[in-house]
């Protein structure tokens, strides 16, 4: 395992400067773990190299007793906030690609489980399952479709919003609810594409199902799969 935090280089991000160090993105909901149980059945402690990397989480959007509590698993895809700080914008980068990633030799964008933790597999760098179900260029679509939904919805200098917001002022508050009868807002419209994202061949056929932002208050956005195909060789979007 191989980590650009600590060369200052990065293997998916070429710097003109060796030696500068400026902080480069990762995906801060992933964890690093080393007591572990090898894919032979041993339980024991590993070097820092040998390290699981947590690419995939319980699934919070179902009850802990239920069954697809047990089935699914959540890959979380996080947030942009050097972009700008005026709207959620998240991250187009397919988990594994980012430039900071934590990457081995063995996967080449690829997950590849090498040990289980807490019953789960995990592969040794940041490559998710997910990689295993879209391409970049899929993923990239996708994301940037959401972003720019919550751009239209909270850009505060657009026109459209400027507008809304001098109207509701001038009408004590009473144009917000003329204008939603009359207009379907970006959000709504986020949350039909996501109906329509989940309903399309693309997700289907893996068992992939993207979760709606507004589930986790437009921190990150999440997918859920299956946990048998974790086990057959894992999980996406929040």
């Amino acid at each position: 395992m191989l980590s650009t935090l600590d060369s200052g280089v990065s293997k998916n991000q070429t710097l003109a400067n060796p030696n500068n160090r400026t902080a480069l993105f990762f995906n801060y909901h992933e964890f690093n773990v080393t007591h572990y149980t090898d894919l032979d059945g041993e339980v024991k402690e590993h070097t820092d190299e040998s390290a699981l990397c947590v690419t995939h989480f319980p699934n919070v959007y179902v009850p802990v007793d239920s069954a697809a509590f047990l089935e699914t698993r959540v890959v979380r895809i996080p947030r942009r906030f050097e972009t700008t700080l005026d709207y959620p914008t998240f991250s187009s980068q397919l988990p594994g690609l980012e430039p900071a990633a934590i990457y081995d030799d063995y996967s080449d964008q690829e997950f590849i489980p090498h040990g289980r933790y807490e019953t789960q597999l995990f592969g040794t760098s940041s490559t998710s399952p997910l990689s295993n179900y879209l391409t970049q260029d899929q993923f990239r679509d996708i994301v940037e479709t959401v972003n720019e939904f919550t751009r239209k919805a909270y850009e505060p200098l657009s026109w459209q919003n400027i507008l809304n917001n001098t109207l509701d002022y001038l009408t004590f508050n009473l144009w917000n609810n003329v204008i939603s009868k009359l207009f379907v807002s970006p959000l709504q419209e986020l949350e039909t594409y996501v109906e329509r994202l989940n309903n399309s061949d693309l997700l289907r056929q893996h068992s992939v199902k993207l979760i709606s932002p507004r589930r986790s208050a437009y921190l990150s956005v999440s997918r859920i799969m299956s946990n048998e195909m974790i086990i057959a060789f894992y999980d996406i979007l929040t």
